[in-house]
């Protein structure tokens, strides 16, 4: 069964990529359906989001994502930079077959001391009704030795569904990383280095835009969703921005993997 509360999500992924005419179709065709996010709506539609993802030595949960193994997660801590006052959300992302099961807490306040030490006078300072996501973190943070690896920002362009319970269509742009080595969301210097270039994305066209499309929905695909991808005849394709960003401090590129329904 399908599960949304405030702390924790159960749903399904589909990512597809496209290019800026594609963009332009599904934001026709979703009129009258989609709403912009109301987040969004205060930063002109889109706002940026960075995040840190954290990993083992031996990069274990890039690893477990580029082999494919049926049950692997990710521990990532995000911002968004684009809000009035950004709010710092630890999360835990699993994936078990095609299934995604997210919790997601947020905190005020120094949240690298709250990785780090365990006073009781910081741990007071989470809220009750995010303790036991962010329990859940720290759980998973402890459990193996974790510490940052990548910093990725993108800029996203999110929409809600206002025929269902919970659907989401988001476009993800100018995808971005830096190399990280400390419990900290700042940038360490104005570079960034993009993955979302045509020899990267491995898939378009050097003339093609990037885009990366995600479709989110807790059980079934909704009905508009399926027409839509018909419609378009766009391929599903396994997408991790963890390991692109990975994969190109490496420089050794994985070819994607094509998913099986919602089209191919």
């Amino acid at each position: 069964m399908a599960m949304v509360t405030p702390n924790t999500l159960e749903r399904r992924e589909y990512k597809y990529l496209i290019d800026e005419d594609t963009a332009e179709r599904i934001r026709r065709y979703i009129g009258g359906i989609c709403a912009v996010d109301p987040y969004a709506a205060q930063t002109g539609g889109r706002y940026l989001t960075d995040t840190l993802y954290l990993d083992t030595p031996d990069l274990a949960s890039y690893r477990a994502t580029v082999e494919d193994a049926g049950d692997r997660w990710k521990l990532r801590v995000r911002t968004y930079p684009s809000m009035d006052e950004p709010i710092v959300f630890f999360e835990v992302k699993r994936r078990v077959s095609e299934t995604i099961l997210k919790t997601r807490g947020s905190f005020r306040g120094d949240w690298a001391r709250l990785l780090t030490a365990t006073d009781p006078e910081i741990l007071g300072a989470v809220g009750a009704k995010q303790r036991r996501a962010i329990d859940n973190f720290l759980c998973h943070y402890h459990y193996l030795p974790m510490a940052p690896s990548v910093l990725v920002r993108y800029e996203r362009e999110p929409y809600f569904s206002l025929v269902d319970d919970y659907a989401r269509l988001t476009f993800d742009r100018q995808l971005c990383f830096q190399r990280s080595t400390e419990l900290t969301l700042q940038p360490r210097h104005e570079r960034w280095d993009y993955t979302d270039h045509a020899v990267n994305q491995r898939g378009l066209t050097a003339t093609s835009s990037s885009v990366l499309l995600e479709l989110k929905f807790t059980n079934l695909v909704p009905g508009w969703m399926r027409r839509m991808v018909h419609s378009l005849d766009i391929q599903r394709l396994a997408f991790c921005k963890y390991t692109r960003a990975v994969d190109t401090m490496r420089a050794v590129p994985v070819a994607r993997v094509a998913r099986e329904g919602l089209w191919r």
